[in-house]
C-alpha cells in the first residue's frame, strides 16, 4: 500500500499528542508518508467560532478523564500538563522553523515528548514562558537555541504559520488532530482506524 497522511496538530493539543505514535504506526503499516503540518488550533478555533474545550467546565473535566483513559489504553506515559492550556505560538513558530533544516518530525517527537510525558510544557501564556521548552527541544535535535530562538521570529516562518492555519480552515477543519488523505478530513485521536481505511483504498 501506500498513501500520504497531513497532519495538522498544535503542541497544546492533548488528543494531537496520544495520536502521534499511533499515527506512525498506522502509516507504517501502509508504506504511507506522513507529513507534518503545524498549526495555530487557538487561532482556527476563533476562526471557525468554537469554544475551546477546557471553557467549559464539565466538558472539561471529562476531557481530563478522558485523555488519561487514552494514554493508558495506549500504553504511553501521560503527565498532564499544569497550567493548562498553555502558550505554544513560539513553539509551533519553532517546529516550522526546524522544518527548514529538515528537522520537523525529530522537533515534534521531542516537543509532544517533553510538554506530554515529561512535564517539561510552558508554565503559562506569557512568551517568556516558552523560552526554555523550545530551547530544550532545539538542544535534544541538535539544534542551536538561539538559533532556533530567531529563526522562529522570522517573518517568513510567521507567514508560513498563518498560511497553515487559514489552509486547515479552509479546507474543513476545526480542531486537532486533523488528518487528511487526499480530500477526505478526518477529525480527532479517535478516526486513526478511518484513516487506515482510508490509506488502504489510496
Amino acid at each position: 500500500m501506500s498513501g500520504r497522511v497531513e497532519f495538522f496538530y498544535d503542541l497544546v493539543s492533548p488528543y494531537s499528542y496520544l495520536a502521534h505514535d499511533r499515527l506512525r504506526d498506522v502509516c507504517g503499516r501502509q508504506g504511507a508518508e506522513l507529513v507534518f503540518r503545524p498549526m495555530l488550533l487557538g487561532a482556527l478555533q476563533r476562526a471557525v467560532g468554537l469554544q475551546a474545550p477546557v471553557e467549559v467546565v464539565p466538558k472539561s473535566r471529562y476531557i481530563y478523564r478522558d485523555i488519561q483513559r487514552w494514554a493508558g489504553y495506549y500504553g504511553i506515559p501521560l503527565e498532564f500538563p499544569d497550567p493548562f492550556p498553555f502558550r505554544t505560538l513560539a513553539t509551533v513558530r519553532a517546529a516550522l522553523f526546524c522544518e527548514g533544516r529538515g528537522k520537523l518530525d525529530a522537533f515534534t517527537r521531542e516537543a509532544f515528548d517533553l510538554y506530554w510525558a515529561e512535564g517539561g510544557a510552558p508554565k503559562g501564556m506569557a512568551g517568556s514562558d516558552e523560552q526554555g521548552p523550545v530551547s530544550e527541544v532545539a538542544r535534544r535535535i541538535g539544534e542551536d537555541p538561539e538559533e532556533v530562538s530567531e529563526g522562529a521570529s522570522e517573518p517568513a516562518v510567521k507567514e508560513a504559520l498563518k498560511s497553515a492555519t487559514t489552509e486547515a480552515q479552509e479546507r474543513g477543519a476545526f480542531g486537532a488532530p486533523t488528518f487528511f488523505v487526499g480530500d477526505e478530513m478526518f477529525w480527532g485521536n479517535d478516526r486513526l482506524h478511518f484513516v487506515e481505511e482510508a490509506l488502504k483504498r489510496s
